[in-house]
């Protein structure tokens, strides 16, 4: 089964959508952490934060993907 490009590029934006809620929670955890000195606890709970939203959004992602796949 070949990809098309279209579907090659949805794959892309889900991996986005998976990866950057994480990388966000950890970046503004950090410097939080830095700015009110509770270093590591605030990175910490945002990437869990981030985990958990950037799951969400890929598994909601992949089942509309599926749900059009299954149409077509």
């Amino acid at each position: 089964m070949a990809l098309s490009a279209g579907k090659m590029a949805r794959f892309t934006a889900i991996a986005w959508e998976f990866t950057m809620p994480m990388i966000a929670g950890a970046v503004i955890g950090h410097f939080a952490d830095v700015y009110f000195k509770t270093d590591p606890w605030l990175t910490m709970v945002l990437f869990l934060l981030g985990l958990f939203g950037g799951f969400y959004r890929g598994i909601s992602e992949l089942s509309s993907f599926q749900r059009e796949n299954d149409e077509s």
